[in-house]
């Protein structure tokens, strides 16, 4: 198992999980190595059997293929791989149907051929359409050469069935290495879709500055929980105080790294009581679930006198800020929007009324 592993990880060796180019090459890399080892066994058999001028057939295709696949880890591109492969398959087909018969022949990797042609998207339409005609045509008139049934070796003996078996074999492994790349490729793609989506969503609900739920996440969170849940529900508006003579006395920058620490002090004071957000600028909501206004207050008070002992440094200036809020219980009778909105009013009582408090 590690040496198919180890052989695997090399035949893989230029997978880079992006480039669909890449992807193409190694598709093409393991077909083009199966198909060489079914001709060496082909040109085994005709070798011990006598079937020299067959085995000359085997041996050529067998060098050309293992050349091809050499080549792969040094050329770029991956259509010139497959062209040998295409080439290869078709000059075996036509030279070996007489002989092993039409069910023996190798024509069916032509198919193989096919659904990778198909699968690079770099080609156009009409070129797959172009291509897809031209091998149709070519299996038709070997199927016409040749009938079914016909060929110089004996149908029943051990050779004809050897090459049946093994060209099915072989046939088998490329249709389920190319379906396993296929569905490989196309899981991955999804998982980076939904990956990448649910990245963008929550880039959506967050803010930039503070990582913090942005205004419109904290509302979708408290619709959610007035419809989800029969317990109590408290939301609180907090309002930073003076936070405009922050920003033009000690500069912008200060300013967000006022806001950006005190995010960090209400994601802990949160945890486990609910969600908080940033409503915009200075100010910030918090949304207490199972707990009702009476609840709430004292740790909304808590959390006000926290932030009113707190020192902020920046830079070496030391000052301290302070904040008033706003609270309001959740009425189902009244809906969410009433809520923040008297919790708002609320706020700016506070303010009128000498800042650093809370209102309930």
């Amino acid at each position: 198992m590690n040496a198919i592993k180890k052989i695997t990880d090399y035949l893989m060796s230029d997978k880079n999980g992006e480039d669909r180019g890449s992807g193409l090459m190694i598709m093409t890399r393991f077909v083009v190595g199966i198909f060489m080892l079914l001709m060496l066994g082909f040109s085994f058999l005709t070798s011990v059997r006598g079937y020299y001028p067959q085995n000359i057939i085997f041996i050529i295709a067998t060098v050309v293929l293992a050349l091809a696949l050499i080549g792969s880890f040094y050329i770029k591109y991956a259509d010139v791989i497959l062209l040998i492969f295409m080439v290869t398959a078709y000059v075996v087909s036509f030279l070996i149907a007489p002989f092993f018969g039409w069910r023996n022949s190798s024509h069916i990797f032509l198919f193989v051929a096919l659904m990778i042609f198909w699968y690079d998207s770099r080609k156009s339409i009409k070129i797959k359409l172009l291509y897809s005609a031209v091998t149709t045509a070519f299996i038709c008139a070997l199927e016409l050469s040749t009938r079914p049934g016909e060929a110089k070796i004996s149908t029943i003996g051990f050779d004809y069935r050897f090459m049946l078996s093994l060209n099915t074999i072989g046939f088998c492994a490329c249709v389920c290495t190319v379906a396993y790349l296929l569905c490989r490729d196309n899981v991955n793609d999804e998982r980076k879709l939904i990956l990448y989506n649910e990245k963008l969503k929550h880039m959506a609900g967050i803010d930039p500055l503070t990582g913090l739920m942005n205004r419109r996440q904290i509302g979708e969170k408290f619709e959610a929980l007035a419809r989800e849940t029969e317990l109590s529900i408290t939301i609180a508006m907090g309002d930073i105080d003076f936070f405009k003579n922050v920003n033009d006395t000690r500069g912008h920058d200060c300013g967000d790294y006022v806001l950006k620490t005190l995010a960090g002090m209400f994601e802990e004071f949160m945890k486990d009581k609910g969600y908080v957000s940033r409503w915009g600028g200075e100010e910030f909501v918090f949304v207490f679930s199972g707990y009702n206004g009476d609840d709430a207050y004292p740790m909304m008070e808590s959390l006000r006198q926290k932030i009113e002992k707190s020192t902020f440094d920046f830079f070496g200036h030391t000052f301290n800020i302070t904040m008033t809020f706003g609270m309001e219980e959740y009425s189902a009778r009244f809906g969410t929007e009433e809520a923040i909105k008297k919790a708002d009013e609320k706020l700016y009582i506070g303010k009128e009324n000498g800042r650093n408090q809370v209102v309930f």
